[in-house]
């Protein structure tokens, strides 16, 4: 009896291991819960790419935008938990959004398995348009004061670091403005380049583009130090405003939770060897980010404590859905 019980585990592992060596079957999809044009866009199509040599399959990137990124990460959810559907995103739709929507249909840490994070140490930036007087974060804040009226703000979305560092700023600098949320952060660059709004907070990597154009003025930097792409910059708290120092975002992929661990595994040496890769640090350079090791479990457990931090920050900044 023993002895049957031992074939039938060797033959289990062999089967398992068996179906580990055949992953992927098939096209595997990368989900960016946001519109075309924001940070991850081109690491995301860049990541797919080289997949394809590493997987032996054909990889592709899918844009599901709406509801503050909450469609396309509960389209990974509710996907087959075999590895090819995977989540590419940054961490608000996981982080902060659950924050503000208490019915958001997911739990990123009971409902996803978190893979390899594809870059790190991003920030957003505080940037008023080129025409705009303010060449420091005070003299900004001094304008709003002055004009309480016609002060309003671009974000990247309600709920998105850059609505909840811009209300941040607004409580440190004694000042009001409208908040106007866009639908990622590519159309909140568009609105700000417009010249109708006075400032917004959008992710580093656009701001150097629309700043060496001479389109924009950063004057200040969210993160707890300054970012790499703007070493000159300050940051906020650099300039006055002590009690801002947002966590940084980041880029991760993420598979459903029942995704079996050998997969995860695969997926996980799979991106890790293109994300180390010299050909791709210039691109998380361009985006002010950099390559991390940590495992699956240290991100869901930065997952945990990043959440905790957004939604004691929304708690106390009384931030609403809009």
């Amino acid at each position: 009896m023993k002895a049957i019980v031992t074939l039938l585990s060797m033959m289990l592992a062999c089967g398992g291991s068996a179906l580990a060596e055949e992953f992927p079957t098939r096209t595997v999809t990368l989900v960016v819960p946001a519109a075309p044009g924001g940070p991850s866009d081109a690491l995301a199509r860049t990541l797919a790419e080289k997949l394809k040599t590493t997987l032996g399959q054909s990889v592709v990137t899918e844009n599901r935008g709406g509801a503050n990124g909450t469609i396309g990460v509960n389209s990974v959810v509710r996907s087959k938990a075999d590895g090819h559907t995977v989540l590419f995103s940054v961490d608000g739709p996981l982080t902060t959004i659950p924050a503000l929507m208490p019915d958001t249909p997911y739990d990123a840490s009971r409902d996803l398995m978190p893979v390899a994070i594809v870059g790190d140490g991003g920030d957003v930036v505080l940037a008023v348009p080129a025409d705009s007087p303010a060449k420091t974060a005070q003299e900004l804040a001094a304008l709003l004061r002055q004009r309480p009226d016609k002060a309003n703000y671009v974000s990247s979305g309600a709920g998105f670091p850059s609505h909840v560092v811009g209300e941040l700023y607004k409580r440190e600098a004694k000042a009001s403005a409208q908040h106007v949320p866009m639908k990622g952060a590519g159309a909140a660059m568009v609105e700000l380049l417009s010249g109708r709004y006075s400032f917004s907070f959008p992710p580093a990597s656009l701001a150097i583009l629309q700043q060496k154009a001479g389109k924009i003025r950063v004057l200040a930097v969210a993160g707890e130090r300054r970012n790499t792409l703007f070493p000159d910059v300050p940051t906020l708290a650099e300039a006055g405003y002590p009690d801002i120092a947002a966590p940084g975002y980041w880029i991760a992929t993420y598979v459903p939770a029942a995704t079996p661990r050998a997969t995860v595994e695969r997926l996980a040496a799979a991106i890790r060897g293109v994300t180390h890769a010299p050909d791709f640090a210039p691109l998380l350079q361009a985006q002010g980010m950099v390559a991390s090791d940590l495992s699956p479990e240290q991100i869901r457990a930065r997952v945990q404590r990043e959440s905790a931090y957004w939604r004691r920050t929304i708690e106390q900044l009384n931030i609403r859905m809009e």
